[in-house]
């Protein structure tokens, strides 16, 4: 596997915060809804489960339902190892919600050491920009849409979930999990960095 470069943009809800879990445990507390994650099989999940679109707004604007999310498990400890290859690794997401959201996503990072380049705030129709501007090689995300229109800037990783199912852009793969991701590109960087370790003597010989 080629490494294009050492930037790598990854989404935040849905690859480092537990959106699914956050939601069915809120939709549940404040709406007294039963929803199943097998359920969520749309990016809109308002069109597959029974909670409604005024409903999701209403989680969404309370600070605490962002707060207090968990993260993925591993999330931090990946990261670090991602860090520590050389990665350089770039948050973005579409957190637009509340005033404080964005100082929130931030201390939530923090809270959690979870340690990154940046954190640059995007909705869907700006993402491709960012990443052009940001020059990444790469990106992680769980959403089939921003997959698809991310892939005519770089090469990107799609976690497997039931709400992302359906037709992929050429560079796009689709693989199980931010772990694997993480293991893809470490491994591919070794191994780039391998191959041109071997050619260094052809090049000397070559210069002499």
């Amino acid at each position: 596997m080629q490494i294009p470069n050492r930037n790598v943009g990854i989404d935040l809800d849905g690859v480092i915060a537990d959106i699914v879990t956050q939601l069915v445990r809120f939709s549940r507390s404040h709406f007294d809804l039963r929803l199943m994650p097998s359920e969520f099989r749309s990016e809109n999940i308002e069109t597959c489960t029974p909670i409604t679109a005024h409903q999701l707004r209403t989680l969404f604007h309370e600070p605490k339902f962002f707060q207090n999310m968990r993260a993925v498990q591993g999330a931090r400890q990946l990261l670090m190892r991602l860090e520590a290859a050389g990665y350089r690794i770039h948050i973005i997401t579409d957190r637009f919600w509340y005033p404080d959201i964005h100082e929130d996503t931030c201390h939530w990072l923090s809270n959690r050491m979870i340690r990154v380049t940046s954190v640059v705030f995007a909705n869907k129709a700006e993402k491709q920009k960012v990443a052009r501007d940001l020059a990444l090689g790469w990106f992680i995300e769980d959403q089939r849409s921003n997959a698809n229109l991310l892939s005519e800037v770089c090469r990107v990783f799609l976690i497997d979930k039931p709400y992302n199912q359906g037709a992929l852009a050429p560079n796009v793969q689709r693989i199980k999990n931010l772990s694997t991701a993480v293991n893809l590109l470490v491994q591919g960087l070794a191994h780039e960095q391998t191959t041109a370790l071997e050619k260094e003597p052809l090049l000397v010989a070559n210069a002499s």
